[in-house]
């Protein structure tokens, strides 16, 4: 059997706040990268071993490259959810003492 678990709203709030900070950083990072892609073009070769090579990786590149820029967006909602599981876990722990009378 469990003891259960606590929560610290407080704490999760907080911490919860770190996500936007995170996705900022996550969206920096795939620009630069994205720009520095870019600015190189096609770096295997033009050679028939070269050519093969990118045929094979240049559309899981482009794909990871795709999914990167997303990931910013996705880790902002995962703090936005963190921030209302947090004000809802003290709403209702308020909710509770009141009808305790506490």
């Amino acid at each position: 059997m469990t003891e259960g678990f606590r929560v610290s709203a407080d704490e999760l709030a907080t911490n919860a706040g770190q996500f936007a900070g995170l996705a900022e950083r996550v969206d920096g990072i795939h620009r630069d990268l994205a720009d520095r892609l870019s600015a190189l073009g096609e770096c295997w070769g033009a050679d028939a071993i070269g050519q093969s090579f990118g045929a094979v990786h240049a559309a899981p590149a482009d794909a990871t490259l795709t999914a990167l820029g997303g990931l910013a967006g996705k880790l902002g909602d995962v703090g936005e959810r963190f921030t209302g599981n947090a004000a809802a876990y003290a709403e209702g722990e308020q909710d509770n003492v009141g009808r305790l009378g506490l």
